[in-house]
């Protein structure tokens, strides 16, 4: 029976269906020339296709499938499988594959000389007879340098360079700090974590970083007679803070980050090789030392009075108080103190860096950038936007 309806099929030709129920279709068919053309439905390329997908032939991409994209300009980095099959964005336009470049260095520039003991040719024996310990590499007491600075060494990588002319210079090595005053107190450098401070006279320079590199932005400010002019390093504009309020300016700010501010100081008007060190030497003779009751070592040397508390906390005055310095080893203080200039910084959990001439102030706390002059205020903020208070 299946075989006579199969036979009766094949000799109609007919075209309905395997068991002849159903219409047969027309012979003719009848195009929409209106209708619009048929085209494939757009697929979004993914930036990661799947391991298992492979070609029309079967075989699988050979070439190794990128998992994981860098997004925005932080460069987050995100699953591109999750990504694709959760957001509308191809990766192709927003995201990169290759992982970003490591941080660059700090733009300030080290200028901190090692604090490892040296050779016996970089130095003359001092006059103190303090007997060396297998601990202590280097002698008790000032030493005598080729170039003709005098230098003390302290505890905790803290060294005091003083030149005969009465230039001074601290570095503390734990932090990276270094402050120096010229010998005629017109001129102070400090470098630290939080920026730089260059004071020449009237004028002061200043650069702000945050050192601990949560915000990126690098912020300049210049005291000098007009008042205050600030702007950031990503901003084209200079504003001018004085009597009038907050204005842009044509002004420039000339701060150089990679320029050795605190040597410029420390070395102002000093010729090493005019010396013949006989004035050196009679300020080492001169010098003396005295062991305090609680436990704090003072020094006088070329005029300086040098201490050192138990805690590692150092403190220098000259006689006639005309300037004064503090750095400390644990926290990574800073103070300067000049008739022309009042500057302090500090790490930790009060992070800041703080600078005063006469009226004008600036005060940085790694986020935000305040200056202040003639009762008028202005600076960034935490998102680098400048803000008139």
């Amino acid at each position: 029976m299946w075989r006579n309806r199969k036979e009766d099929m094949a000799s109609s030709g007919s075209k309905g269906q395997i068991n002849g129920d159903g219409p047969e279709p027309s012979g003719k068919v009848q195009f929409n020339l209106a209708a619009k053309h048929f085209t494939l439905p757009w697929r979004r390329v993914n930036a990661a296709p799947s391991k298992s997908q492979g070609d029309s032939n079967g075989s699988n991409d050979s070439d190794k499938i990128q998992e994981i994209a860098y997004i925005g300009p932080t460069h987050l980095p995100v699953n591109t499988r999750v990504w694709n099959s959760i957001s509308s964005y191809a990766l192709e336009d927003i995201a990169r594959t290759t992982p970003p470049a490591k941080a660059a260095q700090s733009q300030i520039i080290n200028v901190f000389p090692s604090n490892g003991p040296t050779t016996t040719g970089n130095y003359s024996k001092s006059t103190f007879q303090h007997p060396t310990t297998p601990a202590t590499q280097f002698p008790f007491g000032p030493i005598l340098l080729d170039n003709g600075v005098i230098q003390l060494r302290l505890r905790d990588s803290i060294t005091v360079d003083m030149t005969a002319d009465g230039s001074v210079k601290v570095v503390n090595g734990n932090h990276n700090i270094a402050i120096a005053i010229s010998s005629d107190s017109m001129a102070t450098a400090m470098h630290h974590p939080n920026g730089i401070v260059f004071q020449n006279g009237p004028r002061v320079d200043i650069a702000a970083v945050d050192a601990r590199r949560k915000y990126p932005y690098i912020r300049f400010a210049k005291m000098w007679h007009k008042g205050i002019s600030l702007t950031s390093a990503r901003y084209a504009l200079i504003y001018l803070v004085d009597s009038a309020g907050t204005r842009t300016t044509s002004d420039m700010i000339s701060m150089d980050m990679e320029a050795d501010y605190v040597n410029q100081v420390f070395f102002n008007g000093v010729v090493p090789a005019a010396h013949n060190y006989v004035d050196q030497w009679q300020i080492i003779q001169n010098s003396s030392y005295k062991l305090e009751q609680d436990g704090s070592l003072q020094f006088q040397v070329n005029d300086f009075r040098i201490i050192q508390a138990g805690d590692g906390l150092v403190k220098i005055y000259r006689f006639n108080n005309r300037c004064s310095i503090r750095t400390s080893p644990l926290n990574g203080c800073a103070t300067v103190t000049t008739s022309s200039i009042h500057c302090t910084a500090s790490l930790g959990t009060s992070s800041h860096l703080f600078v005063r001439r006469e009226e004008r102030r600036m005060h940085f706390d790694g986020a935000t950038f305040i200056v202040r002059n003639a009762g008028h205020s202005a600076g960034f903020d935490e998102l680098d936007r400048l803000r008139v208070y």
